[in-house]
């Protein structure tokens, strides 16, 4: 999310540091391989790359949006013998965006787009073509054509803002090629005909070319969306919430920090008083093991690496907090180690992550979608941090202090959780979330080692693109490196030609890693296309040193993403059709005759995919949601009521009226009532969210609970105006709500009430209960598939439609 990372530094940071000039500065992740140099747009990007020029011609080329300010000059790169003549091409577009265009005499046919990264908003537009200046020259001097803007708008918004200027950009350069007029481009190009068109970028450029693809499925041939945000908005801005109420939590005693609801006049004394607070924390940190170990906690929980730099050339001129100096990952299993890793995961926090979660970004974010689109509803921070990739540090750390793990999990558990505004959520669903609905080959590329933007946001991707079947064009490659961003200029051409291989042979052959790190290697060795840097995104001049192609050939994976997702419901109806409110469809079983009815649906925890369930125990798989068996032909003592899925979405359990529980994959048998005497027949089945407990629900409101599952009462025995048809677990898991066929809800334990409809007439009765996590709500459905919201988000609903069968229940 780093691209041009413009701030001010404060002259103070609650004292623990001596008082300095105020400073701007720019930053670009680039940076760490490319010089600190930014290329500025317009012809201050060409004097990184070329000798003489021309005077400008001003001309609207045929087709072009807007009139254009053209030049050309020789390209010079060095080590290479390819030495065009480019002609660079601005303008300012009436939105206030501006283009920048570059086309080599001997243009090839291949248009590549660019997308920048993350400018923090009140910093000037400037439109950028290429990752870096050397780059540019490489993509140039083999004939490729580079384009991009600068999108109408900073901060957040510039992604709703690219999707419109990008490609008004890519257009305009089409139409500069097409025309291929000399009294306009200064030249003669070889060629005037586009045969491809790519789309590349990094940080949210990388989101926004994935976002770009998505929208405009027949513009481009092929695409690399570089350390992307490609999990989605919404999980990335969980993940540094739950860190930030966990840093809070522990760090701040007066609670005087601000997570959420942050101004912009207060953006920057909050992010500095965060900064403040982590600097003293690691200094207490060389003495204190305990403080350590709770340190390491708040970075695991929000996923940041423990390898933060390279061992630089040289010393830094000024610094903060202490660099970590390491050429290789640090090993967690040796004191030193550890240390080490600590000092990392500090740094990243410090330099890079504070400013987005504690200060402009975040604030940023708020302004531009008008309020607070996270939340910590429904959060369980210990599974958060089973499934963090540091957890095995945390582990060492707290056994090394003595302390108590689980109960300063609990300690954060115990904070007051934090809702989302519900247009601002859909606000960021909107801009942006991915189906995996991809047409093209698509390239993804992250270093291992990324703080900012995880590579876990692979994972997400990944498993969108499989859930739609698309898995073929999807290729994901890693950088072995610390850093967001951290390509060299040689990598960042090589994953472009290994993606134009691919539409070239129909074949990845030429882009796995060790192909990526040969051509590299190969023809681009030189310094001024393969240098490492190590760099502070604030106070001083990068450390350049060499450094070799390091696309990973270990088979290294990413892990799972930290943040929920919340995006919309899904509706099942008794003959299998599906449907789904801003939700990702991947089926149905309506145009197949069943043996049984529908009576449940789950979901994945990441919501590519689902589950049903039929009566006979029957069980359809959809989207990335595996199949893990089910009950179809087996002879059942009574008929299958409902399904709940495990939390990694791995497993499922199957419930039948009589009581009797069935599990299948990881899910956990924790016992049943098969056999028992009931009042009144099991109608539902929630599990907790760890996966290691569940509820039975009774008709008559009787509540039984298993494993890790606490009783917190039930109706048994109470009169009910209608029958209870379902029940939904709250986010801790430590309460539920029961709801009945008449609308009519009971809230137990930590489930807040926020209202039914007990007394309210109904076209049909209600048939089902979902939890809402960003509002802590609920939804109810009826049998006619409308929809009812209690702090929660109205998505739509089926009521108004002819159905060929009933609702039967909503996940």
């Amino acid at each position: 999310m780093v691209d041009a990372f413009i701030f001010m530094i404060f002259s103070s940071f609650g004292g623990f540091l001596c008082a300095r000039t105020v400073i701007s500065r720019t930053i670009d992740k680039r940076d760490e391989r490319e010089y600190m140099k930014h290329l500025k747009g317009s012809l201050s990007a060409l004097a990184l790359l070329a000798g003489a020029s021309i005077p400008l011609v001003n001309s609207t080329p045929v087709g072009a949006s807007n009139s254009f300010s053209c030049a050309t000059s020789s390209l010079a790169t060095p080590n290479i013998s390819a030495k065009p003549t480019v002609s660079t091409c601005t303008t300012v577009a009436p939105d206030g965006s501006k283009e920048l265009i570059q086309i080599p005499s001997n243009f090839n046919g291949n248009l590549i787009l660019y997308s920048h990264g993350y400018v923090f908003s009140g910093n000037p537009l400037t439109a950028v073509d290429a990752f870096s200046a050397g780059t540019a020259s490489i993509l140039l001097a083999e004939g490729d054509a580079l384009a991009g803007s600068s999108y109408a708008k900073n901060g957040w918004g510039a992604v709703q803002a690219a999707l419109v200027d990008q490609i008004t950009t890519l257009n305009d350069a089409k139409s500069l090629i097409a025309t291929n007029d000399p009294a306009v481009l200064g030249q003669t190009l070889s060629s005037n005909a586009v045969s491809a068109t790519y789309a590349t970028g990094v940080s949210l450029g990388g989101m926004i070319t994935a976002a770009l693809v998505q929208q405009n499925p027949s513009t481009f041939t092929g695409a690399m969306p570089a350390c992307g945000v490609v999990g989605g908005g919404v999980t990335a801005w969980n993940r540094a919430l739950y860190s930030e109420v966990a840093f809070k939590t522990l760090f701040d005693p007066t609670g005087s920090l601000l997570t959420t609801g942050i101004s912009p006049g207060a953006a920057t004394s909050n992010y500095a008083s965060a900064d403040a607070i982590l600097a003293g924390a690691l200094s207490k940190a060389s003495s204190s093991a305990a403080t350590a170990a709770r340190l390491a906690l708040v970075a695991a929980l929000g996923s940041v690496p423990t390898w933060f730099s390279q061992a630089p050339s040289g010393t830094p001129t000024s610094t903060e907090i202490p660099f970590q100096s390491s050429a290789t990952a640090p090993n967690l299993s040796t004191a030193s180690g550890l240390q080490s890793a600590l000092l990392g995961q500090a740094d990243w926090m410090f330099y890079v992550d504070f400013p987005f979660a504690f200060g402009p970004g975040r604030s940023d974010l708020e302004s531009v979608a008008g309020g607070n689109p996270s939340w910590t509803n429904g959060v369980n921070y210990a599974q958060v941090l089973a499934n963090s990739p540091d957890y095995a540090e945390v582990q060492a750390l707290y056994a090394a202090a003595g302390i108590s793990l689980s109960s300063d999990l609990a300690s954060i558990q115990g904070t007051t959780p934090i809702s989302a505004n519900p247009s601002s959520l859909h606000y960021l669903q909107s801009y942006f979330s991915f189906n995996g609905n991809i047409q093209i080959p698509v390239l993804t590329m992250h270093t291992t080692n990324d703080g900012l933007v995880p590579p876990e946001n692979e994972t997400s991707y990944a498993n969108a693109v499989a859930a739609s079947g698309n898995s073929n064009l999807l290729n994901q490659v890693y950088v072995n490196d610390p850093g967001h961003c951290a390509f060299s200029a040689a990598e960042y051409a090589s994953g472009l030609h290994g993606l134009m291989s691919r539409v070239a042979t129909g074949s990845w052959s030429g882009a796995t890693p060790a192909a990526l790190n040969a051509y590299a290697a190969k023809y681009y060795s030189d310094p001024s296309y393969n240098a490492a840097a190590d760099s502070s995104p604030r106070t001083f001049p990068s450390n350049v040193y060499p450094a070799p192609p390091a696309f990973d050939t270990s088979g290294f994976t990413p892990g799972v993403p930290l943040g929920q997702i919340q995006s919309g419901y899904l509706l099942a109806a008794k003959d299998g059709g599906v449907f789904a409110f801003n939700g990702s469809f991947r089926g149905s079983m309506a145009s197949v005759k069943l043996n049984a009815p529908v009576v449940g649906i789950a979901r994945t925890p990441d919501g590519q995919g689902y589950w049903l369930v039929a009566s006979d125990g029957g069980v359809f798989s959809f989207g990335d949601a595996k199949f893990q068996g089910s009950l179809g032909g087996t002879h059942l003592n009574a008929p299958i009521v409902g399904i709940a899925s495990t939390p990694d979405g791995k497993g499922y359990w199957l419930v039948a009226s009589d009581g009797g529980v069935f599990s299948f994959g990881d899910a956990k048998f924790q016992g049943s009532l098969g056999g028992t005497h009931l009042n009144a027949p099991i109608v539902g089945i929630a599990s907790t969210p760890d996966g290691k407990g569940y509820w039975l629900v009774a008709s008559d409101g009787g509540v039984f609970s298993f494993g890790d599952a606490k009783f917190q009462g039930s109706l048994g025995g109470t009169h009910l105006n209608a029958p209870v048809v379902g029940i939904a677990s709250s986010g801790s898991g430590q309460g539920y709500w029961l709801v009945a066929s008449d609308g009519g809800v009971f809230s137990f334990g930590d489930a807040k009430f926020q209202g039914s409809l007990g007394g309210t007439h109904l076209n049909a009765p209600i048939v089902g209960i979902k939890y809402y996590a960003p509002l802590n709500g609920y939804s109810l459905v009826g049998a006619d598939g409308g929809v009812f919201n209690f702090n929660s988000s109205y998505d739509g609903g089926v009521a108004s439609i002819h159905l060929n069968a009933p609702i039967a229940a909503i996940a």
